[in-house]
């Protein structure tokens, strides 16, 4: 399987495990989220609520970090939202994601004030530790220095305070659930805890800060793991509905991790809904097509149309089959199709072209910015949409077309000599130059005769 983007690594923490206090502290609050595994809780979950499960300790201060950043202390939230004072926030929100570590005043100071546009810095960092003690007070009813504290000439989190996190508990989860002698059933459990836990990417509101982002990569990649393998663990028990959410969660997550589609395509076919399933894999073409200009790998095709073919249901009625492969709407222009459909009726003309003695023809449409320059990424979508409303309306009804590249489209013309061709495509090109598209692009074409496969055969001898 292909991944796409980015690569995962672990942010730079010191290992270490929990000391007796962080294990009490998991263990106590652990307790309130036994209901967790009877949760539908993957899509369907609303992502970055504010509250985490309730604890059965009044006096434990719960932080959730995933999905949104909020402390929770006797049914009261405090959230950024409430904070007027954002630099008071985003200290809290520093403290918060480095606790456990030695943060020098000069990190501190260097993570508030990136540009350096603090006067007295040092100054004003101890008035922000004050306003933010008081804040906790004021709006959690907190003791105003039992956890923000100024130890060894800096401020920290007090790791002794009684508090959890909630990315303590999705990692503690992550490490039972690969621990040695444990049931399928123990291991599903401690999965879907963990994937119920993640309730969206790590402190959102901070991803674009430079301190936070290598601990957001770090967690996402935990959830993708822990999604991959809950969803297959939900496919071998045929518990399509529930795989169906936790793959459509790690898509929302990261859409170019391809494991995911091939495994929501498969719990849709389980779920005898092939329609669904065609729908999603158009959906992954396109996808890719657009954001990275590649067509999906070999491997999540081959699985496609694997997992289409023997889900297929047995049908006695031709008839029944006949109405299923006519087309849904009023036929007007040419065939759209994917790649896929596109790459075998070309064969099957290849195979038909000498015994028929039909001129066929492929055509290749390319978009560019003026003078070659690429299309710009907020115009693409709409240059793609005007030039399939052209090309289709254009386009006699037995024309075939598919999307081959981010502004690429494939034609395949029937019964036409090459001159009129050249004519057809001549034209096309200046209606769809004539186009107002919002920037200003050319599009450039290329023709070629299709080859029967004999002629192509005979090559080889």
């Amino acid at each position: 399987m292909r991944i796409l983007r980015r690569r995962y690594e672990k942010p730079d923490v010191p290992d270490r495990l929990p000391t007796d206090v962080e294990k009490t502290r998991i263990n106590v609050f652990k307790q309130s989220l036994l209901g967790y595994n009877n949760m539908n809780a993957y899509g369907r979950m609303e992502r970055g609520s504010r509250d985490m499960e309730s604890s059965t300790e009044k006096d434990m201060l719960q932080v959730q970090m995933l999905g949104d950043f909020c402390l929770t202390y006797n049914g009261k939230v405090l959230s950024g939202e409430s904070v007027r004072a954002k630099q008071v926030w985003n200290l809290l929100e520093y403290i918060a994601a480095n606790r456990g570590r030695e943060n020098s005043l000069d990190r501190i100071i260097e993570a508030l004030w990136e540009e350096g546009d603090a006067e007295d810095p040092a100054n004003a960092l101890k008035n922000l530790a004050y306003r933010l003690r008081t804040t906790l007070k004021n709006s959690l009813g907190l003791p105003a220095s039992d956890y923000i504290v100024f130890k060894h000439g800096t401020y920290s989190w007090n790791m002794e305070a009684p508090c959890v996190f909630d990315t303590d508990l999705f990692e503690e989860e992550l490490k039972r659930a690969k621990q040695q002698g444990l049931s399928r059933e123990e291991i599903y459990q401690h999965y879907s805890r963990a994937v119920s836990l993640y309730k969206g990417n790590y402190m959102p509101q901070a991803s674009y800060k430079q301190w936070a982002q290598s601990q957001t990569a770090y967690y996402q990649r935990l959830f993708m793991e822990a999604a991959a393998v809950l969803s297959g663990m939900l496919l071998e028990d045929q518990r399509y509905a529930e795989a169906e959410d936790a793959c459509r969660a790690a898509i929302a997550c990261d859409p170019f991790v391809e494991v995911n589609h091939i495994n929501l395509i498969r719990a849709l076919v389980g779920s005898n809904n092939q329609k669904k399933a065609r729908e999603h894999y158009e959906f992954v073409c396109r996808l890719y097509l657009d954001e990275l200009g590649v067509k999906p790998s070999d491997t999540i095709t081959k699985i496609y149309m694997d997992v289409i073919n023997q889900n297929a249901e047995f049908e006695r009625d031709l008839a029944a089959i006949k109405e299923e492969l006519k087309e849904d709407t009023e036929v007007k222009g040419a065939l759209m199709c994917n790649f896929e459909v596109f790459r075998s009726i070309y064969r099957l003309q290849a195979r038909a072209a000498l015994r028929s003695g039909s001129s066929i023809y492929i055509a290749l449409l390319t978009a560019t910015g003026r003078d070659g320059a690429e299309i710009r990424p907020e115009m693409l979508e709409r240059i793609v949409d005007n030039m399939t409303t052209v090309i289709s309306s254009f386009l006699r009804k037995d024309d075939m077309v598919c999307r081959y590249g981010r502004a690429q489209f494939l034609i395949m013309l029937a019964n036409i000599t090459y001159e009129n061709m050249g004519m057809v495509l001549d034209r096309l090109i200046r209606q769809i130059n004539a186009c107002k598209m919002g920037q200003k692009v050319e599009v450039h074409g290329q023709v070629r005769a299709l080859d029967p496969v004999e002629l192509e055969e005979k090559r080889h001898e």
